[in-house]
């Protein structure tokens, strides 16, 4: 069965046309009816289209599902832009906005200081749950299932000496993080550079993503630690305010 043609279904779908039957659809693709009938299926099992008394098929509610998390993607990066051009003009340092995407995280933005680093945490990268302050501000509200996950799963690996591989050090630390509130990493993922994070909670306190703040061993390791944890957690306020 054809992904791109099950695609091609929901792609008929617009404003002006919001429900179709499968003789109309088998025509405007050029497909046997008997195939649209198996597409359909597939569709209206993972719930992207339903299907009508009178036989006609219109857009599910998965897809507001998707929706949902492609606005709030998109909402919280306008609304924590801002914040994050001036948290980086406060420390210096650049900062980074995360979310969790299954069992990875995902880069939304990136403000780069004037004194830049390379970091993985660049915008659009897909980088590791479960090192570096951003990604463990993250998992640390996650819930253990997702760490247990994440070693089922084959996803850990050492990145630098410092990668935290093993799970019950692993979780020790993310307990501490819950306590503290904050992330603290040295060179877990990108080797030289040391970062703090803390989540950024919804109306409902649930982590939907996370602020960081990453720069140079030597430079970020002469800074004031509490400082930095307060401008960061003022910027996470700052956003949480708009959601």
């Amino acid at each position: 069965m054809s992904a791109e043609k099950t695609l091609d279904i929901l792609d008929l779908f617009d404003f002006d046309t919001r429900a179709l039957n499968v003789p109309q659809i088998a025509e405007k693709l050029g497909q046997p009816q008997s195939s649209v009938y198996r597409h359909l299926r597939l569709l209206k099992e993972k719930g992207y289209v339903m299907e009508s008394a009178n036989g006609y098929y219109s857009l599910g509610y998965r897809l507001l599902k998707l929706a949902k998390i492609v606005r709030l993607d998109i909402n919280i990066t306008a609304i924590a832009q801002p914040v994050m051009r001036q948290l980086t003009k406060d420390t210096e340092e650049t900062t980074i906005l995360l979310v969790h995407s299954n069992l990875q995280a995902v880069c939304l933005e990136t403000v780069s200081s004037h004194q830049p680093i390379k970091v993985s945490s660049e915008q659009g990268q897909i980088v590791p749950l479960y090192g570096g302050a951003s990604s463990k501000a993250l998992l640390a509200f996650l819930g253990e299932e997702v760490v247990d996950g994440l070693f089922a799963g084959g996803y850990v690996r050492k990145h630098t000496e410092f990668t935290i591989t093993d799970k019950a050090a692993l979780k020790e630390d993310l307990v501490t993080i819950r306590e503290k509130g904050y992330a603290f990493s040295d060179g877990e993922i990108d080797e030289g550079v040391v970062s703090y994070g803390v989540p950024i909670l919804d109306s409902n306190q649930q982590v939907i993503a996370s602020l960081s703040i990453a720069g140079p061993r030597e430079r970020m390791l002469e800074k004031d630690e509490g400082e930095l944890v307060a401008h960061l957690k003022s910027a996470a306020q700052a956003i949480q305010r708009y959601l």
